[in-house]
């Protein structure tokens, strides 16, 4: 009880005291006149400092970080001093990496001018062998795989138009085209025929939009993609040494590896290709890596 008291009385001389107020008077000390009078009290004096040291304390830091003081802070300039070190040694390894490839290129260029000749034991030596006995072959991109398919299009076109008679799959059987089923892709008008003098290999063939195409004989999917100047396009390989393509698709129903029966829908006619103006189905015939006029052996 006495121990409770004592504080309690402690505290409330504590909050009388810091309502008492004093006065500060200052006086010229030769004519003793007043110049100036403060009110204070134990509160206000105690808010003022708290913010004078408040007001320092935020003054040293900002000299601290944004002068060339920090350095001279114990600990601070070691840390400063050690990120240039990391900096400057980045650089060294840079330059240093920089001169071995030089003189390696220097001493490669001395070789050849001595005519001297580069064997096994040197790139031992020089440690440039790199065992492969465990290494493991990148996957294509998809980039990649596009532009050899593309790729070998272009060759396909090629060798039938020099009539090298070089087939881009092997067929099955040798039968003459004229002897084969094949079943329409689609019925409609034919816009633009076969002309291989102006490089256009096939018929386009309007029809609305959406309608399917059709397979024109039983075989594999090899090609199922877009590309920028044909869009969709699906090509399939037949028996007999026979390639049909089927391209400006809106939409490809079959992938690379399915296999499709003659007059199944493949793709829905579209619009897709820089190298079309309108709904129509541009489709190529190809016998033993030839290119053939389709209408000799499709009414469309």
């Amino acid at each position: 009880m006495e121990e409770t008291k004592t504080k309690s009385g402690w505290w409330a001389r504590f909050k009388n005291s810091s309502k008492d107020e004093y006065q500060l008077v200052i006086r010229d000390v030769k004519s003793y006149q007043e110049v100036g009078s403060y009110n204070l009290t134990p509160l206000n004096l105690y808010v003022a400092l708290s913010t004078l040291l408040f007001l320092v304390a935020i003054l040293v830091f900002l000299l601290i970080a944004y002068t060339p003081l920090r350095k001279y802070i114990p600990g601070y300039g070691d840390v400063v001093q050690r990120q240039e070190m990391n900096d400057l040694q980045s650089i060294v390894d840079d330059l240093t990496g920089e001169l071995e490839r030089q003189n390696l290129y220097i001493d490669n260029l001395l070789r050849n001018i001595h005519g001297e000749v580069v064997t096994s034991a040197d790139l031992e030596a020089q440690g440039g062998l790199v065992d492969t006995t465990d290494a493991e072959p990148v996957p294509l991109s998809e980039e990649e795989i596009r532009l050899r398919r593309e790729m070998a299009l272009e060759r396909v076109g090629q060798s039938s138009r020099n009539n090298d008679g070089s087939a881009p799959l092997p067929g099955s059987d040798d039968v003459p085209l004229a002897q084969l089923f094949l079943v329409a892709p689609v019925s409609g008008e034919i816009s633009a025929g076969f002309n291989i003098s102006e490089n256009h290999l096939g018929v386009d063939i309007l029809a609305p939009q959406n309608t399917a195409i059709k397979a024109a004989r039983d075989g594999i999917v090899f090609i199922s993609e877009f590309t920028s100047a044909n869009g969709n396009v699906i090509g399939i390989q037949h028996d007999n040494n026979l390639i049909t393509f089927y391209k400006h698709n809106s939409q490809l129903l079959k992938k690379v590896g399915d296999r499709v029966k003659a007059g199944e829908a493949v793709a829905i006619i579209g619009n897709t290709g820089e190298l079309t103006s309108g709904p129509h189905l541009h489709f190529e015939l190809w016998h033993e890596g030839r290119v053939v006029d389709p209408t000799e052996y499709l009414r469309f």
